[in-house]
């Protein structure tokens, strides 16, 4: 072999033969290959997990591994002229990439979409020339192209971007290729159909071979449980003529399965989908900084490109400041220190937005924002909270039509912490929530409030009490059995100003559910659940949906239907949960500031003490609101009929009142005893006294 080495070592294939195709391309660019070796091929996630850290150009050689493999497999479905194209196609594939790869690219295009004007923002146009000239060159329609620079620029798309850019640098070098295999320029354009065309097979066995390899890979590096396909499994038992199919059942399924646990164990972890989106904000404002120079994405490797957004400096010239804005280098210098932690408050894995909106609009309007030159960027330091908003890798919910599903994930910074923050946020998620996302958002909250990080919620027995109330109105003289559910539901969904909310699968079924099951089994409604899951329902909606005239008169029959049955009700324990179910519904029905949020049933759990102990510490109902004046405020309410209220509650609402305020200091706390007016003449009208505990 002329003294050339015919095979290199491989950490997962153990050797890899260098191919005559291998040795011209990599000779030929080997300054592009020499900056893959320097750019790790799982991005900003080494510089959380260390474990993590191997090169691009380990993984570039093993998807070009994978292509021989499957071009070796089964020589029929692949005609003979496909098969130089593709295997080009797998050289060229990963040299577009960019410093820290997905994390960069991504803040690329979020940077394209800082500001109002288009013609002034330099990132754009940097990435639309590029875009373009591919797209022309394959002569996609001028729809076609839209559609292509809208997936791209909406962020939906990103992880495509490096693979537009690996063809702008392979169109720059078509010459030599062409000349060295003496291809036409048909071939041309299949390499970059291969690359950018999802409607291509030679797309799809691109994407296969990629992913095969990057997951093996992957688990190699993250220290997972090993997997080891053979090709001669994978590929060797035929291609059928749908792409979909030709993989063997099992070592298909053993690869998304394991992509899967990856996703949810590493790429998706909350610590590293916070510093990402961090890292992300500070590198779209240093792209769109005057000085900032769009070369350097092209040139740079990881380390340099560290180098140069957090030391202000560039490779060739280490001493002159690349002059880029302090405030933003200093910011990711200290991200890269570990000083700025984000940590996750709640996530709502599969909320719903109007189709046409975009993961960028739907931020905008989570804050409350206009479009600005930096705000996307500089909220998370000026406000202490942090978005990362995503579409969904898969669909989990049928959502509603025009509708889509993201996944929103709330985070918080650890020195920098404001409620008021948190709660304007959830105010602009409310109309779009499901039952299950005020769950997630109550047990989030929880969870920052607990003195010991965790929680559980049980408001079984309030549930079960304001349900009972509601078959005692039904077994009255006014509705017939499930006619107070239904009008209730219909004057609820009848709302406009609240129309989104059902716009989700989980708030439709409820719905559907209780109309169902009211109108087909009026019988049974006395030996369902119906009511139970309607309350649940109905205390997960909105606050100011039940305040309209025409819901809260429901609201008013429940208060004067429970307040009849505590006298008559012997249990002093049941009493008690009716007791504690008719301050929660009198809470609700009042109006108070600009928003509320409610939660009931909260229980501090302590795993260091012995079952009978860990959960005692209960805290009946928890009111969160945004007073008029715009600030934040936390009442938490202590409901009992128990003539030793003070006694029992007192060291316990003292002790959440003081946690709760070492962390959010902005946050105004009162603390209330909530006892019957005069229980012993029949007065159990609920009165509020003050505990003197509260921060203001």
């Amino acid at each position: 072999m002329n003294g050339k080495r015919d095979f290199r070592y491989d950490p997962l294939y153990r050797v890899i033969d260098l191919t005559e195709e291998i040795r011209f391309i990599e000779g030929t660019f080997k300054s592009l290959f020499d900056r893959l070796k320097g750019i790790n091929n799982l991005g900003i996630i080494p510089e959380i997990l260390e474990m993590a850290r191997y090169p691009k150009y380990e993984h570039h050689l093993g998807t070009v591994y994978q292509i021989n493999c499957l071009l070796e497999g089964d020589k029929e479905i692949i005609p003979d002229k496909y098969h130089l194209p593709l295997k080009l196609s797998a050289l060229v594939l990963h040299v577009g990439h960019l410093p820290f790869t997905y994390s960069t690219e991504r803040a690329l295009l979020l940077a394209s979409s800082l500001g109002a004007d288009d013609r002034d923002n330099k990132a754009k146009k940097y990435v639309k020339k590029r875009v373009e000239k591919i797209l022309q060159q394959v002569n996609f329609g001028d729809e076609e192209q839209q559609k292509h620079l809208e997936k791209l620029f909406s962020l939906e798309n990103y992880k495509s971007l490096y693979k537009y850019f690996s063809c702008h640098i392979f169109l720059d070098n078509w010459g030599k290729i062409q000349n060295e295999y003496g291809l036409k320029d048909e071939a041309k354009e299949t390499i970059i159909r291969n690359l950018i065309d999802h409607k291509n097979d030679g797309y799809r066995y691109l994407e296969l071979t990629n992913k095969v390899d990057f997951v093996q890979r992957d688990a190699l590096y993250f220290g997972t449980v090993r997997l080891d396909i053979s090709p001669k499994h994978l590929y060797g038992q035929g291609l059928l003529e749908d792409i979909t199919d030709f993989a063997s059942v099992d070592e298909e399924k053993l690869i998304e399965s394991n992509l899967d646990y990856m996703m949810e164990r590493f790429y998706d972890s909350d610590r590293i989908r916070g510093f990402s989106r961090l890292y992300e904000k500070i590198v779209a404002s240093l792209i769109i900084s005057n000085n900032f120079k769009m070369e350097w994405l092209e040139e740079l490797d990881d380390s340099q490109f560290k180098r140069l957004i957090t030391e202000n400096t560039t490779p060739d010239n280490k001493k002159k400041p690349a002059n880029l804005p302090k405030a933003w280098t200093k910011r990711a210098e200290d991200l890269f220190k570990d000083d700025i932690r984000f940590s996750l408050v709640f996530k709502l894995p599969d909320i719903s937005f109007e189709k046409e909106k975009n993961v960028i609009d739907i931020e905008y309007k989570l804050l409350g924002k206009g479009k600005s030159t930096r705000g996307l960027c500089t909220y998370p330091f000026e406000k202490g909270v942090l978005l990362d908003i995503d579409y969904l890798r898969k669909h989990m919910l049928q959502p509603y039509p025009n509708y889509r599903q993201f996944s929103v994930s709330v985070f918080q910074n650890d020195s920098q912490i404001k409620f008021i923050e948190l709660l304007k946020i959830i105010e602009q998620l409310s109309h779009h929530c499901s039952i299950s996302h005020i769950e997630n958002l109550r047990e989030g909250i929880c969870k920052q409030f607990s003195w010991t990080k965790s929680i559980r919620i049980d408001n079984k027995n309030v549930i079960d009490s304001i349900s009972d109330a509601i078959a005692n109105i039904e077994n009255g003289e006014v509705y017939d059995k499930g006619e107070f559910l239904t009008k209730f539901l219909k004057s609820i969904s009848s709302i406009k100003t609240f129309d989104e909310l059902w716009h989700n699968f989980e708030n439709q079924l409820f719905r559907l559910s209780v109309e169902g099951i009211v109108k087909e089994q009026k019988e049974a409604i006395e030996k369902s659940d119906i009511r139970k899951y309607f309350v649940k329902g109905m205390l997960s909606l909105p606050v100011r949906l039940l305040h309209f005239e025409a819901t809260k008169k429901y609201l008013d029959e429940i208060y004067i239907k429970i307040l009849e049955t505590i006298p008559t009700t012997e249990s002093n324990e049941k009493k008690g949960y009716l007791f504690e179910a008719l301050w929660l519904i009198d809470s609700i029905r009042k109006r108070r500031g600009k928003f509320q949020f409610f939660i009931n049933g909260m229980v501090v759990v302590d795993p260091t003490k012995t079952k009978k102990e860990r959960d005692v510490h209960e805290f009946d109902v928890i009111e969160l609101f945004i007073n008029e004046s715009g600030e934040a405020e936390c009442w938490v309410y202590a409901c009992s009929i128990a003539d030793d209220c003070k006694h029992k509650n007192e060291e316990q609402l003292k002790k959440l009142a003081e946690g709760i305020h070492k962390i959010y200091s902005d946050l105004k706390i009162r603390t209330k005893y909530i006892i019957p007016e005069n229980k012993s003449d029949g007065g159990w009208k609920p009165k509020e006294e003050e505990t003197g505990v509260s921060w203001n």
